[in-house]
Formats: C-alpha cells, sequence, structure tokens
C-alpha cells in the first residue's frame, strides 16, 4: 500500500482530482442519482490505475462492469450488458490474476507482453464474428444506438483483452472507445438527458487517460 501512494505523481493527482471534481460534483448538483453518478468515477478511477499499470484497476474495473451493466439496462442499452456481463466482467477477472502473477516486485507495476501476429490475426476474425452476431442479436432486441453501441462493444472488448494480455496497445482502442463513449451518452444528453452529463464528462477524462496511459506504457516498455 505504501508503494502503491507513492507511485501517484502530480499529472496523475491532478486527473483524480479533476474526476472528483467535475463527475462526482456535477452529477450530485444534477442530482443524476447514484448510478449516473458513481459509475463514471469508479470507471475513470479503474482506468487511471490500469494506465498507471497497477492491479488496482483490474480490481475495480470489475465492480465497474456490475454496476455499468445495470446503468446500461436501465437505458435499454442491452448490448452493454450482455457483453460487460458475459465477455468484460470474466475478463477483469482472468486480469486480476495475470497481472498479480506478472508484476514487478520493485515497483509493482505490471510487466508488458508483446502480443504476436498470429494472436492479432485471431482477434482479428474473432472481433469480425462477433459483430455480425451481436449485431443482429441487439437489433432483436431492439437496443438503442444499435450501430453505435455494437461498435463500441467490438472495441471495448478488444481493448480489454489486450489490457489482460498485458499490452501496451489496449490503450489505443480504448481511446477510440473514449470517443465512442462520447456519442453513445452524448445523444441522450443531447435529446434533453442531462442527468447522463457525468458520463459525457467521463468520457472526455477518459480522452486525457488513454492517452497518458499509451505515452506511460510506450515509454516503459
Amino acid at each position: 500500500m505504501k508503494n502503491y501512494i507513492k507511485s501517484w505523481n502530480k499529472f496523475e493527482i491532478i486527473l483524480l482530482v479533476l474526476s472528483v471534481v467535475v463527475i462526482l460534483g456535477l452529477g450530485i448538483y444534477l442530482e443524476c442519482g447514484f448510478l449516473a453518478t458513481i459509475v463514471p468515477f469508479i470507471g475513470f478511477f479503474s482506468a487511471l490505475n490500469q494506465a498507471k499499470g497497477h492491479v488496482v484497476g483490474q480490481v475495480v474495473g470489475v465492480l465497474l462492469a456490475i454496476l455499468y451493466s445495470i446503468m446500461s439496462y436501465n437505458n435499454q442499452y442491452y448490448g452493454e450488458v450482455i457483453i460487460y456481463l458475459v465477455v468484460i466482467l470474466p475478463l477483469y477477472i482472468s486480469g486480476i490474476y495475470t497481472w498479480l502473477k506478472n508484476r514487478d516486485n520493485k515497483s509493482e507495476k505490471v510487466k508488458q507482453n508483446v502480443i504476436e501476429t498470429k494472436e492479432w490475426h485471431g482477434l482479428l476474425l474473432v472481433n469480425i464474428l462477433l459483430y455480425v452476431g451481436l449485431f443482429f442479436l441487439l437489433k432483436h432486441f431492439n437496443t438503442s444506438n444499435l450501430l453505435v453501441s455494437t461498435i463500441s462493444m467490438n472495441i471495448n472488448l478488444t481493448a480489454t483483452y489486450l489490457l489482460v494480455r498485458r499490452s501496451r496497445y489496449s490503450f489505443l482502442f480504448y481511446l477510440i472507445n473514449a470517443f465512442i463513449l462520447l456519442i453513445l451518452w452524448g445523444l441522450p444528453v443531447l435529446n434533453g438527458n442531462i442527468l447522463l452529463l457525468p458520463m459525457v464528462f467521463d468520457a472526455v477524462l477518459l480522452l486525457i487517460n488513454n492517452l497518458y496511459g499509451l505515452h506511460s506504457w510506450s515509454k516503459s516498455k
């Protein structure tokens, strides 16, 4: 715990404080409700720790997967519910074991892994098949913003898998997904649901965090 506290630099502390002030503050001020207030903060805290290379990010990710699926269900994003409970949650649990097994004893940060070409090809094939299957499944359930939701799930799944595999490229996919989340949660806000505004600001902070994570992991490879 002592080494974990010491590992925080000024930039990371500033990001964490911003998330508290902007996300939690806005959620409380607008009376957005418990989930709409706490879920984006938990998501950002998890992502920030992942960018730092600490297993805490995976542990908090388990809680995030459960709460985010509940919130997505309430907003008729059924695809998000399916992917988080069936795929993302098990990946986070697997990530806890993998990261603990492959972390540096001195810095307590996870050791990076190199993804081979064969694995990239397999991941691409799985994503193509998954996209087609999910698209028609979600269409059957009349999922809101079908196209955007399906794309978001695929990219998020890829990013989470790469994170479990300890690849720095996970942050590149998370960065792309952050742009998609801006659309996914921004659309209902533009339609008048301002109670989801914390989710929009969370996506903005995630953009910054994922850029930082990509830089940090590339620098320490």
